[in-house]
């Protein structure tokens, strides 16, 4: 399989860095934070962090850092590289779910490097603190496949997610391409759920490829490490998949029915993202750092 997205990326030194990379922005006093100075009270960032803004504390299952929040994480530009399955780790769960192949229905076994095999386990412990869903079973079209260096799954470090399933039923279906010709009703609530879903694989992923990205993702949704590698995701203002990501979350799940699903991350989808967080506690706009876009994905998914 052959992912095409905008610019994906492992940790370095995994494959060669890019030499045609964007200048980071620089850093910025944001609208509610402020700047921690030195301990003589010079005017030059200490470290390179953010104080803390009071609103954070107040949104559940967020990481509480005392006094200091890591500075947001830098894009790093470099390409997959193939490796042989056995050089990954075998694995028959996530977590404590049972790896199911989607094609066949049956129990599987999948193949990723170990850190991402701890995202994924990350992930499902998210899903389940602030959804309250316990899947016993997670349906998936598989991780690693022999390729080239243009796949992250040939690298160990993608997964492609269609269910969850709990005894033997359905809890989340991020199979679009078998309801979403649904009635108006029951539509609605499908894709509420998946949002949902998908906000937690936002809040740890920041490559995320939903039925929006293609119709190759109609039946699962698409996850790699790319863009910070180890890092866990912030907004990039320019990337069509988190844009569209965002005004579907702000549309199917929050109701903001103003917000149009355009890919361009513009002034609707600041605002009505802008009166969520404030809506939940949650610290200042979300393209300003890290810590608002985690805040942003666990709200929705708390939300019902």
């Amino acid at each position: 399989m052959s992912e095409t997205r905008e610019r994906p990326t492992v940790p370095a030194p995994r494959g060669p860095a890019r030499r045609d990379a964007p200048p980071e922005p620089p850093l910025r006093l944001t609208r509610r934070g402020f700047i921690v100075f030195g301990a003589l009270g010079l005017g030059t960032v200490a470290a390179g962090t953010y104080a803390v803004t009071s609103g954070l504390s107040s949104v559940p299952g967020l990481p509480q850092i005392p006094g200091l929040i890591e500075p947001s994480p830098r894009e790093v530009f470099a390409d997959p590289v193939p490796v042989d399955r056995a050089a990954l780790q075998a694995r028959t769960k996530l977590g404590p779910a049972a790896y199911v192949y989607e094609v066949t229905g049956r129990p599987a076994t999948y193949y990723v490097t170990p850190a991402f095999g701890a995202r994924l386990d990350a992930w499902l412990a998210l899903h389940r603190q602030h959804t309250g869903q316990r899947a016993d079973t997670v349906r998936s079209y598989g991780a690693w496949v022999r390729g080239s260096g243009s796949s992250w799954h040939s690298s160990g470090e993608a997964f492609d997610l269609a269910r969850l399933r709990a005894d033997g039923k359905d809890l989340v279906s991020l199979r679009y391409d078998q309801w979403r010709d649904a009635p108006a009703s029951e539509l609605r609530r499908r894709l509420a759920a998946y949002w949902r879903v998908a906000a937690g694989l936002h809040h740890e992923f920041a490559d995320v490829l939903t039925y929006l990205y293609d119709s190759s993702h109609s039946n699962h949704i698409h996850v790699d490490t790319g863009r910070f590698g180890a890092e866990r995701p912030r907004l990039i203002r320019r990337s069509r998949v988190q844009a569209q990501a965002v005004q579907a979350m702000c549309r199917h799940v929050w109701g903001r029915t103003d917000v149009e699903i355009t890919g361009e991350w513009d002034e609707a989808t600041r605002s009505a993202t802008t009166a969520i967080l404030e809506q939940v506690g949650g610290p200042g706009e979300l393209e300003e750092s890290r810590e608002a876009w985690q805040a942003f994905m666990v709200a929705t998914m708390q939300r019902t």
